[in-house]
Protein backbone atom coordinates (compact mmCIF):
# COMPACT_ATOMS: atom_id res chain seq x y z
CA UNK A 1 0.00 0.00 0.00
CA UNK A 2 2.83 2.42 0.90
CA UNK A 3 4.49 1.69 -2.45
CA UNK A 4 1.27 2.42 -4.42
CA UNK A 5 0.69 5.70 -2.59
CA UNK A 6 4.25 6.76 -3.21
CA UNK A 7 3.82 6.14 -6.95
CA UNK A 8 0.60 8.17 -6.93
CA UNK A 9 2.40 11.02 -5.17
CA UNK A 10 5.14 11.03 -7.79
CA UNK A 11 2.62 11.00 -10.66
CA UNK A 12 0.79 13.89 -9.06
CA UNK A 13 3.99 15.88 -8.84
CA UNK A 14 4.57 15.53 -12.59
CA UNK A 15 1.40 17.54 -13.15
CA UNK A 16 2.33 20.33 -10.80
CA UNK A 17 5.54 22.07 -11.81
CA UNK A 18 7.11 25.04 -10.05
CA UNK A 19 4.80 24.67 -7.04
CA UNK A 20 5.67 24.48 -3.34
CA UNK A 21 4.38 21.59 -1.26
CA UNK A 22 3.48 21.21 2.40
CA UNK A 23 4.20 18.10 4.47
CA UNK A 24 2.03 17.54 7.57
CA UNK A 25 2.78 14.64 9.95
CA UNK A 26 0.42 13.72 12.79
CA UNK A 27 0.44 11.21 15.61
CA UNK A 28 -2.50 9.24 17.00
CA UNK A 29 -2.38 11.11 20.30
CA UNK A 30 -1.20 14.39 21.76
CA UNK A 31 1.77 12.58 23.30
CA UNK A 32 2.81 11.14 19.95
CA UNK A 33 2.26 14.49 18.25
CA UNK A 34 4.55 16.24 20.73
CA UNK A 35 7.22 13.60 20.18
CA UNK A 36 7.07 13.96 16.39
CA UNK A 37 7.26 17.73 16.69
CA UNK A 38 10.21 17.49 19.09
CA UNK A 39 12.13 15.31 16.63
CA UNK A 40 11.29 17.81 13.92
CA UNK A 41 10.93 17.60 10.17
CA UNK A 42 11.02 19.94 7.21
CA UNK A 43 7.50 21.02 6.26
CA UNK A 44 8.00 23.00 3.05
CA UNK A 45 9.33 21.36 -0.10
CA UNK A 46 9.73 22.28 -3.75
CA UNK A 47 9.11 18.78 -5.10
CA UNK A 48 7.37 15.58 -4.06
CA UNK A 49 10.54 13.48 -4.09
CA UNK A 50 11.86 15.74 -1.33
CA UNK A 51 8.78 14.90 0.77
CA UNK A 52 9.38 11.18 0.34
CA UNK A 53 13.01 11.58 1.42
CA UNK A 54 11.90 13.56 4.48
CA UNK A 55 9.52 10.77 5.49
CA UNK A 56 12.36 8.23 5.21
CA UNK A 57 14.52 10.46 7.40
CA UNK A 58 11.80 10.66 10.06
CA UNK A 59 11.37 6.86 9.96
CA UNK A 60 15.09 6.46 10.68
CA UNK A 61 15.02 8.97 13.55
CA UNK A 62 12.00 7.28 15.13
CA UNK A 63 13.71 3.90 14.95
CA UNK A 64 16.87 5.26 16.59
CA UNK A 65 14.71 6.80 19.32
CA UNK A 66 13.38 3.34 20.20
CA UNK A 67 10.10 3.33 18.26
CA UNK A 68 11.07 0.28 16.23
CA UNK A 69 7.45 -0.84 15.69
CA UNK A 70 6.11 2.47 14.40
CA UNK A 71 4.18 2.50 11.15
CA UNK A 72 2.15 4.82 8.94
CA UNK A 73 -1.60 4.49 9.46
CA UNK A 74 -2.59 6.83 6.68
CA UNK A 75 -1.03 8.91 3.94
CA UNK A 76 -3.10 11.13 1.70
CA UNK A 77 -3.04 14.23 -0.43
CA UNK A 78 -5.57 16.63 1.06
CA UNK A 79 -5.28 19.19 -1.75
CA UNK A 80 -3.01 20.07 -4.67
CA UNK A 81 -0.11 21.03 -2.43
CA UNK A 82 -0.58 19.34 0.97
CA UNK A 83 0.52 15.82 1.84
CA UNK A 84 -0.66 14.37 5.14
CA UNK A 85 0.86 11.42 7.01
CA UNK A 86 -0.49 9.85 10.21
CA UNK A 87 1.87 7.74 12.34
CA UNK A 88 1.30 5.17 15.07
CA UNK A 89 4.40 5.09 17.29
CA UNK A 90 3.62 2.47 19.90
CA UNK A 91 5.69 1.97 23.03
CA UNK A 92 9.38 2.88 22.83
CA UNK A 93 12.34 0.69 23.69
CA UNK A 94 14.40 2.66 26.19
CA UNK A 95 17.33 0.35 26.94
CA UNK A 96 19.36 -2.43 25.39
CA UNK A 97 20.80 -5.37 27.30
CA UNK A 98 23.39 -7.34 25.34
CA UNK A 99 24.62 -10.76 26.51
CA UNK A 100 28.22 -11.63 25.56
CA UNK A 101 28.56 -15.10 27.07
CA UNK A 102 28.66 -16.70 23.61
CA UNK A 103 31.32 -14.29 22.36
CA UNK A 104 34.88 -15.62 22.03
CA UNK A 105 37.08 -14.45 24.89
CA UNK A 106 39.87 -13.27 22.56
CA UNK A 107 37.37 -11.09 20.70
CA UNK A 108 36.15 -9.63 23.99
CA UNK A 109 39.74 -8.78 24.88
CA UNK A 110 40.24 -7.00 21.55
CA UNK A 111 37.09 -4.96 22.18
CA UNK A 112 37.83 -4.48 25.91
CA UNK A 113 34.52 -6.04 26.97
CA UNK A 114 35.05 -7.05 30.64
CA UNK A 115 31.53 -8.23 31.49
CA UNK A 116 29.07 -10.85 30.28
CA UNK A 117 26.34 -8.25 29.84
CA UNK A 118 26.34 -4.74 28.43
CA UNK A 119 23.63 -2.21 29.28
CA UNK A 120 23.08 1.01 27.35
CA UNK A 121 20.31 3.35 26.22
CA UNK A 122 18.70 2.03 23.04
CA UNK A 123 19.50 5.28 21.22
CA UNK A 124 23.23 4.55 21.69
CA UNK A 125 23.11 0.97 20.42
CA UNK A 126 23.85 1.72 16.77
CA UNK A 127 26.67 4.08 17.74
CA UNK A 128 28.18 1.39 19.99
CA UNK A 129 28.09 -1.23 17.21
CA UNK A 130 29.81 1.17 14.79
CA UNK A 131 32.49 1.95 17.38
CA UNK A 132 33.21 -1.77 17.87
CA UNK A 133 33.49 -2.26 14.11
CA UNK A 134 35.95 0.63 13.95
CA UNK A 135 38.10 -1.02 16.64
CA UNK A 136 38.09 -4.30 14.74
CA UNK A 137 38.88 -2.51 11.47
CA UNK A 138 41.92 -0.84 13.02
CA UNK A 139 43.07 -4.25 14.29
CA UNK A 140 43.03 -5.68 10.76
CA UNK A 141 39.56 -7.22 10.69
CA UNK A 142 38.17 -4.95 8.01
CA UNK A 143 35.48 -7.45 6.98
CA UNK A 144 34.17 -8.10 10.48
CA UNK A 145 30.43 -8.29 11.04
CA UNK A 146 28.46 -7.62 14.25
CA UNK A 147 24.87 -8.75 14.80
CA UNK A 148 22.45 -8.64 17.71
CA UNK A 149 20.66 -12.00 17.58
CA UNK A 150 17.86 -13.70 19.53
CA UNK A 151 16.16 -10.38 20.15
CA UNK A 152 13.32 -10.12 22.67
CA UNK A 153 11.40 -7.07 23.86
CA UNK A 154 10.09 -6.82 27.42
CA UNK A 155 9.19 -3.82 29.58
CA UNK A 156 10.88 -1.26 27.30
CA UNK A 157 14.06 -3.42 27.17
CA UNK A 158 15.60 -5.04 24.13
CA UNK A 159 17.29 -8.29 25.18
CA UNK A 160 19.73 -9.79 22.68
CA UNK A 161 22.98 -11.72 22.23
CA UNK A 162 26.18 -10.41 20.67
CA UNK A 163 27.33 -12.29 17.58
CA UNK A 164 30.65 -11.32 15.99
CA UNK A 165 32.16 -12.76 12.84
CA UNK A 166 35.73 -11.45 12.60
CA UNK A 167 36.40 -12.60 9.09
CA UNK A 168 40.00 -12.96 7.93
CA UNK A 169 42.78 -10.95 9.56
CA UNK A 170 44.28 -8.72 6.89
CA UNK A 171 47.82 -7.47 6.53
CA UNK A 172 48.99 -5.43 3.56
CA UNK A 173 51.02 -7.13 0.84
CA UNK A 174 51.90 -4.41 -1.65
CA UNK A 175 50.99 -1.18 -3.40
CA UNK A 176 50.34 -1.53 -7.11
CA UNK A 177 50.84 1.60 -9.22
CA UNK A 178 48.63 1.91 -12.29
CA UNK A 179 48.75 4.58 -14.99
CA UNK A 180 52.50 5.34 -14.94
CA UNK A 181 54.49 2.48 -16.38
CA UNK A 182 57.92 3.99 -15.62
CA UNK A 183 57.13 4.98 -12.05
CA UNK A 184 60.49 5.28 -10.21
CA UNK A 185 61.39 1.84 -8.89
CA UNK A 186 63.31 3.22 -5.92
CA UNK A 187 60.29 5.21 -4.74
CA UNK A 188 57.89 2.34 -5.45
CA UNK A 189 60.11 0.13 -3.30
CA UNK A 190 59.88 2.61 -0.41
CA UNK A 191 56.12 2.89 -0.80
CA UNK A 192 55.84 -0.89 -0.53
CA UNK A 193 58.25 -0.99 2.39
CA UNK A 194 56.09 1.49 4.31
CA UNK A 195 53.08 -0.89 4.22
CA UNK A 196 54.51 -4.39 3.76
CA UNK A 197 53.12 -6.86 6.34
CA UNK A 198 51.49 -4.06 8.32
CA UNK A 199 47.97 -4.44 9.69
CA UNK A 200 45.54 -3.35 7.02
CA UNK A 201 43.07 -0.63 7.92
CA UNK A 202 41.73 2.63 6.52
CA UNK A 203 44.36 4.67 8.36
CA UNK A 204 47.01 2.82 6.35
CA UNK A 205 45.14 3.53 3.10
CA UNK A 206 44.96 7.21 4.05
CA UNK A 207 48.71 7.20 4.69
CA UNK A 208 49.31 5.70 1.24
CA UNK A 209 47.04 8.34 -0.28
CA UNK A 210 48.98 11.15 1.42
CA UNK A 211 52.37 9.68 0.49
CA UNK A 212 51.42 9.37 -3.16
CA UNK A 213 49.94 12.87 -3.21
CA UNK A 214 53.16 14.22 -1.73
CA UNK A 215 55.10 13.17 -4.84
CA UNK A 216 55.27 16.29 -7.00
CA UNK A 217 55.90 14.48 -10.28
CA UNK A 218 52.55 12.67 -10.37
CA UNK A 219 48.87 13.42 -9.90
CA UNK A 220 46.59 10.89 -8.28
CA UNK A 221 43.49 10.19 -10.36
CA UNK A 222 41.35 8.90 -7.49
CA UNK A 223 41.52 7.62 -3.94
CA UNK A 224 43.38 4.28 -3.61
CA UNK A 225 41.30 1.13 -4.01
CA UNK A 226 41.62 -2.22 -2.25
CA UNK A 227 41.57 -5.74 -3.63
CA UNK A 228 40.97 -8.59 -1.17
CA UNK A 229 41.83 -12.07 -2.37
CA UNK A 230 42.02 -15.30 -0.38
CA UNK A 231 45.64 -14.80 0.64
CA UNK A 232 46.52 -11.21 -0.35
CA UNK A 233 45.53 -7.63 0.36
CA UNK A 234 46.74 -5.15 -2.25
CA UNK A 235 46.33 -1.39 -2.45
CA UNK A 236 45.94 0.10 -5.94
CA UNK A 237 47.07 3.69 -6.60
CA UNK A 238 45.92 5.29 -9.85
CA UNK A 239 48.29 8.02 -11.03
CA UNK A 240 49.31 10.07 -14.05
CA UNK A 241 52.72 11.59 -14.66
CA UNK A 242 52.38 15.34 -14.12
CA UNK A 243 54.33 18.30 -15.51
CA UNK A 244 56.45 19.48 -12.57
CA UNK A 245 59.27 20.91 -14.69
CA UNK A 246 59.43 24.70 -14.76
CA UNK A 247 61.23 27.26 -16.88
CA UNK A 248 61.39 31.02 -16.59
CA UNK A 249 63.88 33.47 -18.03
CA UNK A 250 65.20 35.80 -20.67
CA UNK A 251 68.66 36.73 -21.95
CA UNK A 252 69.77 40.13 -23.23
CA UNK A 253 72.97 41.78 -24.40
CA UNK A 254 74.55 45.14 -23.65
CA UNK A 255 77.86 46.96 -24.02
CA UNK A 256 79.99 48.34 -21.21
CA UNK A 257 81.77 51.68 -21.30
CA UNK A 258 84.79 49.76 -22.59
CA UNK A 259 82.67 48.35 -25.46
CA UNK A 260 82.66 44.84 -23.99
CA UNK A 261 79.70 42.59 -24.70
CA UNK A 262 77.85 41.67 -21.49
CA UNK A 263 75.07 39.12 -21.06
CA UNK A 264 72.21 40.14 -18.79
CA UNK A 265 68.95 38.52 -17.79
CA UNK A 266 68.08 35.43 -15.84
CA UNK A 267 67.33 31.74 -16.20
CA UNK A 268 65.32 29.66 -13.74
CA UNK A 269 65.05 25.98 -14.66
CA UNK A 270 63.66 23.16 -12.53
CA UNK A 271 63.60 19.53 -13.67
CA UNK A 272 61.94 16.84 -11.57
CA UNK A 273 61.91 13.10 -12.29
CA UNK A 274 63.16 13.54 -15.85
CA UNK A 275 65.12 10.29 -15.53
CA UNK A 276 62.24 8.49 -13.75
CA UNK A 277 64.25 8.26 -10.54
CA UNK A 278 62.50 10.97 -8.50
CA UNK A 279 65.56 13.22 -8.88
CA UNK A 280 65.54 17.03 -8.77
CA UNK A 281 67.70 19.40 -10.79
CA UNK A 282 67.62 23.18 -10.40
CA UNK A 283 69.57 25.78 -12.34
CA UNK A 284 69.38 29.50 -11.64
CA UNK A 285 71.42 32.21 -13.30
CA UNK A 286 70.96 35.95 -13.05
CA UNK A 287 72.92 38.96 -14.26
CA UNK A 288 71.27 42.31 -13.67
CA UNK A 289 73.54 44.03 -16.19
CA UNK A 290 74.92 46.30 -13.50
CA UNK A 291 76.82 44.85 -10.59
CA UNK A 292 75.63 41.35 -9.64
CA UNK A 293 75.88 37.89 -11.12
CA UNK A 294 74.43 34.84 -9.41
CA UNK A 295 74.66 31.18 -10.43
CA UNK A 296 73.05 28.27 -8.55
CA UNK A 297 73.12 24.61 -9.47
CA UNK A 298 71.33 22.11 -7.22
CA UNK A 299 70.76 18.39 -7.54
CA UNK A 300 69.03 15.89 -5.29
CA UNK A 301 68.62 12.13 -5.70
CA UNK A 302 66.37 10.28 -3.20
CA UNK A 303 66.33 6.64 -2.15
CA UNK A 304 69.67 5.55 -3.53
CA UNK A 305 69.80 1.83 -4.37
CA UNK A 306 66.24 1.47 -2.98
CA UNK A 307 67.37 2.56 0.50
CA UNK A 308 66.15 5.52 2.59
CA UNK A 309 69.45 7.30 1.83
CA UNK A 310 69.72 10.23 -0.56
CA UNK A 311 72.26 12.82 -1.67
CA UNK A 312 71.99 16.53 -2.30
CA UNK A 313 74.62 18.87 -3.77
CA UNK A 314 74.77 22.58 -4.51
CA UNK A 315 77.15 24.88 -6.35
CA UNK A 316 76.66 28.60 -5.79
CA UNK A 317 78.66 31.41 -7.39
CA UNK A 318 77.99 35.03 -6.47
CA UNK A 319 79.87 37.97 -7.96
CA UNK A 320 79.50 41.53 -6.72
CA UNK A 321 80.62 43.85 -9.58
CA UNK A 322 84.42 43.95 -9.57
CA UNK A 323 84.68 43.75 -5.80
CA UNK A 324 84.52 40.07 -4.85
CA UNK A 325 83.36 36.64 -5.95
CA UNK A 326 82.14 33.81 -3.71
CA UNK A 327 82.08 30.15 -4.73
CA UNK A 328 80.25 27.76 -2.42
CA UNK A 329 80.06 23.97 -2.65
CA UNK A 330 77.58 22.16 -0.40
CA UNK A 331 77.41 18.35 -0.32
CA UNK A 332 74.94 16.39 1.81
CA UNK A 333 73.92 12.83 2.49
CA UNK A 334 70.44 12.36 3.87
CA UNK A 335 68.03 9.92 5.44
CA UNK A 336 64.33 9.92 4.48
CA UNK A 337 62.09 9.28 7.47
CA UNK A 338 59.10 9.49 5.11
CA UNK A 339 58.15 11.08 1.82
CA UNK A 340 57.74 14.42 3.61
CA UNK A 341 60.53 14.36 6.22
CA UNK A 342 64.29 14.02 5.77
CA UNK A 343 67.50 14.87 7.57
CA UNK A 344 70.91 15.68 6.07
CA UNK A 345 74.52 15.69 7.22
CA UNK A 346 76.70 17.87 5.05
CA UNK A 347 79.98 19.56 4.30
CA UNK A 348 79.98 23.13 3.03
CA UNK A 349 82.96 25.08 1.72
CA UNK A 350 83.13 28.66 0.45
CA UNK A 351 86.03 30.41 -1.26
CA UNK A 352 85.94 34.17 -1.66
CA UNK A 353 88.24 36.30 -3.81
CA UNK A 354 88.90 39.99 -3.43
CA UNK A 355 88.94 40.66 -7.18
CA UNK A 356 90.76 44.00 -7.13
CA UNK A 357 93.04 43.14 -4.19
CA UNK A 358 92.25 46.51 -2.65
CA UNK A 359 92.79 45.14 0.86
CA UNK A 360 89.70 46.95 2.05
CA UNK A 361 89.26 46.28 5.75
CA UNK A 362 85.95 44.37 5.45
CA UNK A 363 86.64 42.55 2.16
CA UNK A 364 89.35 39.89 2.13
CA UNK A 365 90.25 36.63 0.47
CA UNK A 366 88.99 33.81 2.67
CA UNK A 367 87.84 30.22 2.77
CA UNK A 368 85.42 28.72 5.25
CA UNK A 369 84.36 25.17 5.97
CA UNK A 370 81.26 24.03 7.83
CA UNK A 371 79.91 20.69 8.94
CA UNK A 372 76.15 20.97 8.71
CA UNK A 373 72.99 19.32 9.99
CA UNK A 374 69.65 20.11 8.38
CA UNK A 375 66.05 18.96 8.55
CA UNK A 376 63.40 19.39 5.85
CA UNK A 377 59.65 18.92 5.96
CA UNK A 378 57.26 19.36 3.04
CA UNK A 379 53.52 18.86 2.89
CA UNK A 380 51.96 19.45 -0.50
CA UNK A 381 48.63 21.11 -1.13
CA UNK A 382 47.30 18.34 -3.34
CA UNK A 383 44.68 20.24 -5.31
CA UNK A 384 45.95 23.83 -5.11
CA UNK A 385 47.79 24.47 -8.37
CA UNK A 386 48.53 28.14 -7.65
CA UNK A 387 50.19 27.34 -4.34
CA UNK A 388 51.08 23.63 -4.31
CA UNK A 389 52.92 23.68 -0.96
CA UNK A 390 50.87 23.62 2.23
CA UNK A 391 53.81 23.62 4.66
CA UNK A 392 57.52 23.88 3.97
CA UNK A 393 60.19 23.83 6.68
CA UNK A 394 63.97 24.03 6.42
CA UNK A 395 66.23 24.36 9.43
CA UNK A 396 69.99 24.13 9.08
CA UNK A 397 72.90 24.40 11.51
CA UNK A 398 76.56 24.70 10.64
CA UNK A 399 79.75 24.71 12.70
CA UNK A 400 83.13 25.43 11.18
CA UNK A 401 86.01 27.80 10.65
CA UNK A 402 86.94 30.73 8.44
CA UNK A 403 90.51 31.26 7.30
CA UNK A 404 91.83 34.47 5.80
CA UNK A 405 95.33 35.84 5.25
CA UNK A 406 95.78 36.91 8.85
CA UNK A 407 93.93 34.50 11.12
CA UNK A 408 91.49 31.67 11.75
CA UNK A 409 88.06 32.18 13.24
CA UNK A 410 85.59 29.59 14.59
CA UNK A 411 82.07 30.21 13.34
CA UNK A 412 78.53 28.96 13.74
CA UNK A 413 75.41 29.64 11.66
CA UNK A 414 71.75 28.73 11.68
CA UNK A 415 69.30 29.15 8.84
CA UNK A 416 65.51 28.83 9.10
CA UNK A 417 62.82 28.97 6.42
CA UNK A 418 59.21 28.13 7.18
CA UNK A 419 56.12 28.69 5.04
CA UNK A 420 52.54 27.76 5.87
CA UNK A 421 49.26 28.35 4.08
CA UNK A 422 46.21 28.86 6.32
CA UNK A 423 43.08 28.07 4.33
CA UNK A 424 40.13 29.97 5.81
CA UNK A 425 37.78 28.66 3.14
CA UNK A 426 37.83 27.89 -0.58
CA UNK A 427 38.15 31.58 -1.46
CA UNK A 428 40.34 33.02 1.28
CA UNK A 429 43.83 32.06 2.45
CA UNK A 430 46.61 33.59 4.50
CA UNK A 431 50.21 32.79 3.62
CA UNK A 432 52.81 33.25 6.37
CA UNK A 433 56.57 32.94 5.93
CA UNK A 434 59.58 33.38 8.15
CA UNK A 435 63.15 33.48 6.89
CA UNK A 436 65.89 33.86 9.48
CA UNK A 437 69.68 33.66 9.42
CA UNK A 438 72.34 34.11 12.08
CA UNK A 439 76.13 33.95 11.74
CA UNK A 440 78.17 33.96 14.94
CA UNK A 441 81.81 34.96 14.57
CA UNK A 442 84.56 36.86 16.37
CA UNK A 443 84.63 39.35 13.50
CA UNK A 444 82.87 39.68 10.18
CA UNK A 445 83.71 40.29 6.53
CA UNK A 446 81.36 41.96 4.07
CA UNK A 447 81.85 39.23 1.50
CA UNK A 448 80.70 36.46 3.89
CA UNK A 449 77.42 38.05 4.94
CA UNK A 450 74.00 36.60 4.14
CA UNK A 451 72.35 38.33 1.19
CA UNK A 452 68.62 38.74 0.71
CA UNK A 453 65.89 40.99 -0.68
CA UNK A 454 63.57 40.57 -3.64
CA UNK A 455 60.66 38.46 -4.79
CA UNK A 456 61.61 35.40 -2.69
CA UNK A 457 62.25 37.27 0.57
CA UNK A 458 61.31 40.84 1.56
CA UNK A 459 59.54 42.50 -1.34
CA UNK A 460 59.94 46.14 -2.26
CA UNK A 461 63.74 45.81 -2.31
CA UNK A 462 66.00 44.81 -5.18
CA UNK A 463 67.35 41.28 -5.40
CA UNK A 464 70.24 40.52 -3.01
CA UNK A 465 70.90 44.20 -2.21
CA UNK A 466 70.60 43.64 1.55
CA UNK A 467 73.32 41.98 3.65
CA UNK A 468 73.45 40.95 7.29
CA UNK A 469 75.02 38.63 9.80
CA UNK A 470 71.64 38.49 11.58
CA UNK A 471 68.21 38.82 10.03
CA UNK A 472 64.70 37.61 10.64
CA UNK A 473 61.77 38.45 8.43
CA UNK A 474 58.05 37.76 8.44
CA UNK A 475 56.38 37.84 5.04
CA UNK A 476 52.60 37.72 4.74
CA UNK A 477 49.94 37.56 2.07
CA UNK A 478 46.18 37.67 2.24
CA UNK A 479 45.10 35.72 -0.84
CA UNK A 480 41.69 35.83 -2.48
CA UNK A 481 40.61 33.44 -5.24
CA UNK A 482 38.77 35.38 -7.92
CA UNK A 483 38.56 32.21 -10.01
CA UNK A 484 40.21 28.79 -9.92
CA UNK A 485 43.00 30.22 -12.07
CA UNK A 486 43.36 33.75 -10.69
CA UNK A 487 44.41 34.92 -7.24
CA UNK A 488 44.97 38.47 -6.02
CA UNK A 489 46.97 39.02 -2.86
CA UNK A 490 48.25 41.67 -0.52
CA UNK A 491 51.89 42.05 0.52
CA UNK A 492 52.99 42.99 4.02
CA UNK A 493 56.58 42.12 4.95
CA UNK A 494 58.69 43.06 7.94
CA UNK A 495 62.31 42.20 8.70
CA UNK A 496 65.01 43.07 11.18
CA UNK A 497 68.65 43.01 10.11
CA UNK A 498 72.02 43.56 11.72
CA UNK A 499 75.29 44.20 9.88
CA UNK A 500 78.23 44.22 12.27
CA UNK A 501 80.74 45.12 9.55
CA UNK A 502 79.33 48.66 9.67
CA UNK A 503 77.75 48.44 13.16
CA UNK A 504 74.28 49.08 11.80
CA UNK A 505 70.79 47.71 12.39
CA UNK A 506 67.74 48.28 10.22
CA UNK A 507 64.04 47.63 10.36
CA UNK A 508 62.62 46.91 6.93
CA UNK A 509 59.04 47.21 5.74
CA UNK A 510 57.66 46.04 2.42
CA UNK A 511 54.08 46.31 1.26
CA UNK A 512 52.13 46.13 -1.97
CA UNK A 513 49.82 44.00 -4.06
CA UNK A 514 50.13 41.18 -6.56
CA UNK A 515 48.28 38.59 -8.54
CA UNK A 516 48.89 35.11 -9.94
CA UNK A 517 47.34 33.83 -13.15
CA UNK A 518 47.48 30.17 -14.10
CA UNK A 519 47.11 29.30 -17.78
CA UNK A 520 47.74 26.24 -19.91
CA UNK A 521 51.24 27.55 -20.61
CA UNK A 522 52.32 28.31 -17.05
CA UNK A 523 52.06 30.62 -14.04
CA UNK A 524 52.23 34.41 -14.43
CA UNK A 525 53.08 36.30 -11.23
CA UNK A 526 52.96 40.10 -10.92
CA UNK A 527 54.11 42.04 -7.85
CA UNK A 528 54.01 45.78 -7.17
CA UNK A 529 55.76 46.58 -3.88
CA UNK A 530 57.40 49.43 -2.03
CA UNK A 531 60.08 49.16 0.63
CA UNK A 532 61.25 51.47 3.38
CA UNK A 533 64.00 51.37 6.00
CA UNK A 534 63.76 52.49 9.65
CA UNK A 535 60.32 54.07 9.23
CA UNK A 536 61.51 56.47 6.54
CA UNK A 537 58.93 58.22 4.38
CA UNK A 538 57.40 56.05 1.68
CA UNK A 539 58.24 57.25 -1.83
CA UNK A 540 56.30 55.96 -4.81
CA UNK A 541 59.41 56.44 -6.90
CA UNK A 542 61.00 53.61 -4.89
CA UNK A 543 58.30 51.13 -5.91
CA UNK A 544 59.44 47.98 -7.65
CA UNK A 545 57.55 45.87 -10.15
CA UNK A 546 58.56 42.22 -10.28
CA UNK A 547 57.23 39.88 -12.94
CA UNK A 548 57.78 36.18 -13.50
CA UNK A 549 56.26 33.66 -15.87
CA UNK A 550 57.06 30.03 -15.17
CA UNK A 551 56.26 27.56 -17.90
CA UNK A 552 55.37 24.02 -16.89
CA UNK A 553 56.46 21.13 -19.09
Amino acid sequence: MKFICSILFILASLQIQGQSFLLVINGTSNKEQKLIDSIGYQKNHDKVSSILNEVKTLDSLLYKSGYINHYIIEQKKTNDSTFNYTYFLGNPILNTKITTTQTNQSVKEILSIPKDTINMPFSETEIWIKSQLQILEKKGFSQANIQLINQKISNSYLYCELNINLGQYRKTDEIIILGYEKFPKNIHHQLNKSVKNKTFNQELVKKVNNNVNNLSFITQVKYPEILFTKDKTNIFAYVNKSKPNKFDGFIGFSNTDQNKLVFNGYLDLQLINTLNYGEKFKLFWKNNGENQTQFDLKTEIPYLFKTPLGIKTELNIFKQDSTFQNTKIDTNIGYHFSFSQKIFLGYQKTSSIDIQNNNIQNIKNFTNQFYTLSFEYLKNNFYHYLLPEKTNLLIKFGYGQRKDIQNKNDQFFTHLEINHLFEINSKNQILLKNHSFYLKSKDYLTNELYRFGGINSIRGFRENTLQANLTSGFFTEYRYNLTNNLIVHSILDYAYMEDKTISKTNKLLGFGIGFELLSENGLFHFIYANGSTNNETIKLSNSIIQISFKTNF
